[in-house]
């Protein structure tokens, strides 16, 4: 009178990731727990660049740039896995409501049970009142129709959530990544001109 499905937590997020864009201030963490800083814009390169080196300002750019490209991979993983979890928490829950809607009113239901991978056996079941759900990690655990619902609903719920924060996110991070690679661009230019300057007042 049970049957066992797959149910993901996709609200978990390994530790230490912690990358949330919206409420991170100038400063957010990558995967491995450093700090990454937030691009800023320059806006007048011959001001920001008094007192500075060129090289060490391309080399503190460049590490930034390389940082958020990191996190980028980072986050183009986390996206992938959770829409990987999106179709398995989605089939799990049709299985109970339909099962729930048998239930109710007492005829058979014929399923595909999975007895390996890629390997199906037919079988028909009645008056279902149980299932055990997969919450990973090796841990199966039996709830009641209704209950597995409501885990199943609430699951697929933050799934969808965790897609929307985690496209945010990259967009945030692509943002990053322009506004650094225009930084680069306008320093490396900067240094040509002031060259070019210097080397035309030498002759002169």
């Amino acid at each position: 009178d049970h049957l066992a499905l797959p149910a993901t937590h996709p609200t978990q997020r390994p530790s230490p990731f912690l990358v949330t864009f919206a409420f991170s201030g100038p400063r957010t963490m990558d995967q491995s727990g450093q700090f990454v800083q937030k691009a800023e814009f320059i806006d007048d390169v011959a001001k920001f660049m008094q007192g500075k080196s060129v090289d060490t300002v391309l080399e503190g750019l460049n590490e930034q740039h390389r940082k958020f490209k990191l996190l980028e991979g980072q986050m183009m993983q986390r996206k992938a896995r959770l829409m990987t979890k999106l179709p398995e928490i989605q089939k799990a829950l049709d299985i109970v409501k339909a099962m729930i809607a048998k239930s109710s009113s007492g005829d058979e239901m014929v399923i595909d049970f999975e007895l390996a991978e890629s390997v199906y056996a037919k079988t028909k079941v009645k008056n279902v009142k149980t299932v055990n759900l997969w919450l990973g990690a090796d841990v199966m655990v039996e709830y009641s129709l209704e209950e597995a619902k409501e885990l199943l609903e609430s699951n697929l719920g933050n799934c969808k959530s965790n897609i929307t924060t985690t496209d945010d996110d990259l967009g945030l991070i692509k943002d990053n990544l322009t506004t650094l690679e225009v930084s680069l661009s306008r320093v490396w230019n900067y240094d040509v001109e002031r060259r070019r300057a210097a080397g035309a007042a030498g002759s002169s």
